[in-house]
């Protein structure tokens, strides 16, 4: 009969654990879901997607300007949810250089098209139906939203649904509008 002490269980138990958590991709310092984290060194960040009018957009078009660029599916209940806040967001920052961009992923325009009425968003929307943006953006859950400064670099990333219309984050971006671009 195998007689294993307590604490050699326990430590064999723990060590299991852990070892199951980093094969499944866990790891301490990972961004915790519904946090914005900021992203020291932010790349300039690039985008050509048609809109809900076919008409090509980049970000290029939005310099000078804050960016919430969310990336987001109808059929993803926590994008949905978050939806009302981000319009909330746009509406208290409507006197400064900031704009959002919804990127619908891998959905077909009359979907999207039908989600932003129910919906009520006053934003730009547009469409990665390949999925190519998304995956070029190395965003792996959805929503994934990227903020992006005036001038065009990233600063922060959130993963997972946000309230947007928190005080602290309509604080940072008036504080991100108010900064100099280049």
């Amino acid at each position: 009969m195998n007689h294993c002490s307590l604490n050699t269980r326990v430590h064999l138990l723990i060590t299991g654990m852990l070892l199951c958590l980093a094969l499944a991709g866990f790891h301490p310092t990972a961004a915790i879901a519904g946090e914005l984290n900021r992203v020291p060194g932010g790349a300039r960040m690039q985008l050509s997607l048609p809109d809900l009018s076919s008409r090509q957009r980049d970000l290029g078009e939005f310099e000078g300007k804050v960016l919430l660029v969310n990336f987001w599916a109808s059929w993803c209940v926590p994008c949905i949810d978050e939806m009302p806040s981000i319009q909330r967001l746009v509406e208290a920052m409507s006197d400064y250089d900031f704009a959002v961009i919804g990127v619908n992923v891998g959905e077909g325009k009359k979907r999207v098209q039908a989600t932003v009425n129910r919906l009520d968003v006053d934003f730009t929307v547009l469409l990665d139906s390949d999925s190519a943006v998304f995956d070029r953006w190395q965003a792996n859950i959805l929503p994934t939203n990227y903020i992006i400064d005036r001038s065009g670099h990233l600063q922060y990333i959130g993963r997972g649904s946000m309230e947007w219309d928190r005080a602290d984050i309509i604080e940072l971006m008036k504080a991100l509008a108010q900064q100099p671009g280049e």
